[in-house]
């Protein structure tokens, strides 16, 4: 089973703590790139998500100017992410400008996921940040959206694309939809997650779901709802208390 890679920017002073916590990890291959970067390897099990949460609760006991990364079962060659390479029109309170950690870990998780010419839907879009990005991938894209303010906002955001290319529902998660999608991406909380699940096996019975919107601490609730809708993990993501999950029948 693949090792839980783990990147950190510490600033200066955390040096001993930070590695007495790892040491309680069973941290391996322990390295520091530039004095503030660190990197490093833990042993993989069903409750490694926890385990990276807590390193990230006692490092906050003493500062709050860091940043904690971890993955299993996805690469990422560099750390921090790059912006959104891509402008988007964002009024206030509508979410989705690229910054946020769970938006971050959705954009790594699909740029790994072979989406060209797949049905992928996009469930509670907000801006439209992830159907934009599997739009820039070749896919074709659904949009759902419960805000009609937010839809608008989607809609004119995915306008510089071709017509034929994308749609954006007004629907609370799924439960407007019929047809079967390769790819379901979601940016959205545990409760609506538990909510979507069902829809699933109904929407997207053979496909990929790459989902976010969670903190660390809700990792029981979410690994007992994908396994009871027989969704096994296949990778995994971790920052700064966030999470992000992909999976599949």
């Amino acid at each position: 089973m693949a090792s839980v890679n783990l990147q950190a920017f510490l600033p200066s002073g955390l040096e001993s703590r930070f590695k007495r916590l790892l040491s309680w990890l069973n941290a391996r291959r322990i390295q520091v790139l530039d004095g503030n970067h660190w990197r490093a390897t833990l042993p993989s099990n069903p409750q490694a998500p926890l385990q990276v949460n807590w390193l990230w609760e006692r490092l906050r006991e003493e500062v709050h100017d860091f940043s904690l990364y971890a993955s299993w079962g996805i690469s990422v060659s560099a750390f921090p992410f790059a912006p959104f390479p891509f402008n988007l029109h964002i009024e206030t309170g509508i979410f989705g400008t690229g910054r946020h950690p769970t938006t971050q870990m959705c954009l790594v998780a699909l740029e790994q996921s072979p989406i060209q010419g797949k049905r992928v839907l996009d469930v509670g879009t907000g801006s439209g940040i992830l159907a934009v990005a599997a739009l820039a991938q070749g896919a074709q894209v659904v949009a759902t959206e419960i805000s009609f303010h937010a839809a608008v906002q989607a809609h004119k955001n995915l306008s510089t694309y071709s017509k034929t290319s994308w749609a954006v529902i007004v629907c609370d998660l799924a439960m407007c939809l019929k047809g079967a999608f390769d790819v379901v991406i979601c940016n959205i909380s545990a409760e609506a997650l538990f909510r979507l699940l069902p829809d699933l096996e109904r929407i997207s019975p053979h496909g990929i779901l790459v989902a976010s919107g969670w903190m660390a601490s809700e990792w029981r609730s979410v690994q007992k709802s994908l396994k009871s809708h027989n969704l096994k993990l296949t990778s995994w993501q971790f920052l700064n208390g966030w999470m992000s999950i992909t999976a599949r029948r």
